[in-house]
């Protein structure tokens, strides 16, 4: 593996808290294979034309009938790390792809909705392993785009999401992204009753123009200094966003990481417990009356340390299976080149 050229196409232009991912996937990518950051090519179009035929737009099919330009890629194995198929820009150029070897894309987020662009970027090149993180949406892939694909679950760097000491945390409760309101309200209006901290993201909070690294390292930091945090599936908080699956994304990976007991609602993908174990969430039946909630919070913190030592425990235990270093091995080891 180590004499083969490993190159990693990535997207500096990229911004917002939730690319810090993919950029820990790209930087252990290059770690593990000895390879090498390329930026990934642009074609500058004109405004009108680019705001209408981006990926994910109603007209994004029209991108086939844009003249195509000249790109050059060397490498023995390109991989392609994308969050969704709508930052991919190699379908605007031409052989690209004649003297790479191997090529490996890797897709966060790949939801029904999305089927258009994915056909893109598939037919794009000849892909020799199409990577989806969410095994669920393998069924309806392979039917709707007639292609062989993979599942290779989200991870996390666990040097970034670390373990605090007990008397560090600071926050008694956090929620990050997407929330239940009923939850959200009187999780409030518990803390502020008995003087906890309750933490949580709101748009105005989010700055999407700085470095995804750095906001990516905020959170981490907020994360594991939080006794209990919520995390909720998507089809639970968005129900348009998925259709057919129960998708597995990495806020459950970073809470398990840092050590933090997760609150809320596990998604229903059987290949959750095979990786967490059975025991990661706490359910937390938001079908519930105001009184019974603040009863449920009660509870959680009065016996807040007995559940921090099962979460400690469990990521002692498998903490392995969920590094983006073992994702890397994974990937090799379909292809051969571990």
């Amino acid at each position: 593996m180590m004499n083969l050229k490993h190159i990693v196409l990535t997207d500096p232009d990229i911004n917002g808290f939730e690319y810090g991912m993919l950029r820990d996937f790209e930087e252990e990518i290059i770690r593990v294979t000895s390879g090498h950051p390329v930026v990934m090519p642009k074609r500058k179009l004109p405004t009108f034309i680019e705001d209408r035929i981006g990926h994910g737009t109603r007209y994004g099919n029209l991108r086939k009938l844009i003249p195509k330009v000249e790109y050059d890629l060397k490498a023995d194995v390109l991989w392609v790390i994308l969050m969704g198929p709508e930052n991919f820009p190699l379908d605007l150029f031409k052989n690209w792809d004649r003297h790479v070897g191997v090529k490996i894309l890797y897709i966060f987020d790949t939801f029904e909705g999305q089927l258009p662009s994915i056909r893109r970027v598939l037919d794009s090149t000849k892909w020799d392993l199409a990577i989806t993180s969410f095994h669920g949406a393998l069924p309806f892939l392979e039917e709707q785009t007639q292609h062989k694909w993979y599942a290779v679950p989200q991870g996390v760097k666990l040097d970034r999401f670390k373990l605090v000491a007990k008397e560090e945390k600071l926050i008694s409760f956090s929620a990050y992204g997407r929330r239940l309101q009923n939850v959200h309200n009187s999780i409030k209006e518990y803390c502020l009753q008995t003087h906890n901290y309750y933490e949580y993201t709101t748009t105005t909070g989010l700055q999407p123009q700085l470095d995804p690294c750095e906001n990516y390292r905020q959170y981490a930091w907020h994360l594991a200094h939080s006794f209990f945090t919520f995390s909720w599936p998507v089809e639970l908080t968005n129900p348009k966003r998925v259709l057919t699956f129960s998708p597995i994304t990495c806020r459950w990976f970073e809470a398990a990481a840092s050590g933090t007991v997760i609150l809320g609602q596990a998604p229903k993908e059987p290949e959750f417990e095979k990786i967490f174990g059975s025991d990661l969430v706490i359910p937390i039946d938001y079908i519930n009356t105001p009184e019974n909630l603040q009863l449920i919070w009660e509870e959680l913190w009065e016996n807040r340390s007995s559940y921090l030592q099962a979460a400690l425990t469990r990521r002692e235990k498998l903490a392995y299976k969920w590094s983006w270093e073992n994702r890397v091995k994974e990937i090799l080891q379909l292809l051969n080149l571990s």
